[in-house]
């Protein structure tokens, strides 16, 4: 006799559950609340273990064909021109834009029509009571009905009511300062291929990104901390929007007009689910209602596509149901954990509240996005994660070969090169100090002026000495770790922002460019973050040594900015 699932949820989790435990012979319901399909959403993307498992159902091509034909992302000024751009034809790897864009609506009716071919969908229900007693799941559905299950899988979203039946309170969210508001607007003949992507003072930013509908998908976001604005009705939401966005500019006006009109409002507080377990007896949870690690992860939808064929997986190999749920977890658990890694400051850092602050990222971006740093860039907006072990779910005869074992530099070679990148940093420095050894330096740099907050040059002199040597002590803690992408990434913003302190002195001091040192120093903070993030990676220590280096480019940045404004002449 077949086992029976009840699945809750019909989006793209859910259907994957649905498609992998009906193809094995389970008898699998889905429950959903709409009273239909949902067709709709906004742009995700699909990457890395989420492409080999659509490739593995035989639908990587089917998704990439239905894609939105975004080209890449960029970031405008108020008037439409553009500050910097990610082109994913200029890309070896995903960044901002991947490969496989495609409407969230899209993807899931794509896993949805050959999946209710294998089970049986219910809409407009959902559960109301769940009882687990003996070998089995009772379950009361709102519609009045009760049936009972093997397992009862929950694939909801981000406030799953299902989830907080069965684990009352043990959600502990993570909110990430950013609320976002996404619909569906007009597409006009302005309209391009690009995500184009506005800032505006105050934390505000607009953006557009095309579909293949002949529509153009909107999103509002403002970055602030939450203030309970997710549990609004939608008529205050829109009230709320229009006040905070009526003077952005750029096309504002254009996307409040279209708010009015549109039937697809989506309006959200960002917040992380941290669940201490994914499972209670024979319930799961996959999907955000799991884990959501927000879109500022860049990488959710990649969660749901793997998790939930790693838990489908399990079940079918497992006759135990609580032990399949435990062996999911342990696979899934450190890529989540990975994932909901972003740093809080992250949405602070891409939704600036001033206009030096819009200016300083954006030279950033444009920065990030030329030739010799475009591969860092690409790892810091997506980059490896610790993935699921998917080969071990293929049969014997199709699992390839284990990758032989790789090791890290000997200490005395990783010292050597440590040695030698402090070396030539002290000698780049010490070739443009304002000490007594250049006294044409020193007279100019005494001259400018310098607002009241600037430290004293002894602080100066003591507090880059030892950023360098923290940042050296990470470098040879990765020099040490085995060679592998991530790794290696991080070993190169390494040595990057290494090389830019040098650059740095040599553009202020020397060759007194104060616009540009201005700028170096906000695409510093850029390659400073990307270090952070690709060596928490690989060795947490290592990043937590560069935080001190990019907090202090914050203030330094600050510091150069106001220099060069308050001394154009």
């Amino acid at each position: 006799m077949s086992r029976s699932v009840l699945i809750t949820g019909a989006s793209v989790a859910g259907n994957i559950v649905a498609w992998w435990l009906g193809r094995a012979g389970f008898d699998v319901t889905v429950v959903e609340r709409a009273s239909e399909f949902r067709d709709g959403g906004q742009n995700i993307d699909v990457r890395g273990p989420g492409r080999e498992v659509l490739r593995r159902m035989g639908l990587e091509r089917t998704a990439l064909d239905q894609g939105t034909g975004e080209e890449g992302t960029a970031w405008v000024d108020a008037d439409g021109k553009v500050d910097a751009q990610f082109l994913t034809s200029d890309q070896d790897e995903d960044g901002p834009t991947a490969e496989m864009e495609i409407l969230r609506g899209d993807l899931a009716r794509l896993l949805y029509e050959p999946a209710k071919e294998r089970a049986t969908y219910r809409f407009g229900d959902h559960i109301a009571t769940i009882d687990q007693a003996g070998d089995g799941v009772t379950v009361g559905f709102a519609g009045g009905t009760t049936a009972r299950y093997d397992a009862v899988i929950v694939a909801e979203g981000v406030g799953s009511t299902t989830r907080e039946l069965v684990f009352p309170a043990e959600n502990e969210p993570r909110w990430m300062d950013l609320t976002i508001a996404y619909f569906t607007i007009p597409r006009t003949a302005d309209d391009d291929q690009l995500w184009r992507w506005y800032n505006a003072p105050g934390g505000r930013s607009v953006s557009l990104r095309p579909d293949r509908h002949g529509t153009t998908r909107a999103m509002l976001s403002v970055q602030q901390p939450p203030g309970g604005e997710q549990d609004w009705d939608v008529a205050r939401q829109k009230a709320w929007l229009r006040d905070r966005f009526a003077d952005a500019g750029w096309q504002s006006q254009r996307v409040l007009d279209g708010m009015d009109d549109t039937d697809d409002f989506y309006f959200d507080v960002l917040r992380q689910v941290r669940m201490p377990r994914w499972s209670n007896g024979r319930v799961a949870l996959t999907g955000d209602a799991a884990w959501c690690a927000t879109p500022i992860a860049g990488y959710g939808t990649t969660l749901a596509v793997t998790g939930a064929y790693v838990l489908a997986q399990e079940l079918i190999a497992h006759a135990d149901v609580p032990a399949a749920f435990a062996a999911y977890e342990a696979q899934m658990r450190p890529m989540v954990e990975d994932a909901q890694g972003v740093p809080k400051i992250a949405p602070r850092l891409m939704n600036p509240h001033s206009r030096i602050g819009i200016r300083l990222l954006h030279n950033a971006l444009d920065f990030a996005s030329r030739p010799a740093v475009r591969k860092l860039s690409g790892n810091l907006f997506g980059g490896d994660t610790p993935e699921p072990d998917l080969a071990r779910y293929l049969p014997e005869s199709e699992r390839p070969a284990p990758a032989p074992e790789k090791t890290g530099l000997s200490p005395l070679l990783a010292l050597g090169i440590v040695g030698a990148v402090l070396g030539v940093s002290a000698l780049v420095g010490r070739r443009n100090a304002p000490d007594p050894s250049h006294p044409g330096i020193r007279r100019w740099y005494r001259r400018l002026d310098k607002p009241d907050y600037t430290p004293p040059d002894a602080a100066f002199g003591a507090v880059w000495p030892v950023l360098e040597t923290g940042l050296a002590v990470g470098g040879y803690r990765l020099l040490r770790e085995p060679a592998g992408p991530m790794r290696n990434a991080a070993v190169g913003a390494w040595l990057v922002n290494s090389a830019m302190v040098g650059g740095w002195t040599q553009l202020f001091f020397r060759e007194r460019q104060l616009g540009a040192s201005a700028a170096a120093s906000g695409a510093m903070i850029a390659t400073g973050t990307a270090y952070v993030v690709t060596a928490a990676k690989v060795d947490r220590p290592a990043a937590a040594l560069g935080v001190p280096f990019v907090a202090w480019l914050g203030f330094a940045t600050l510091l150069a900015t106001r220099i060069w404004q308050d001394n154009e002449r």
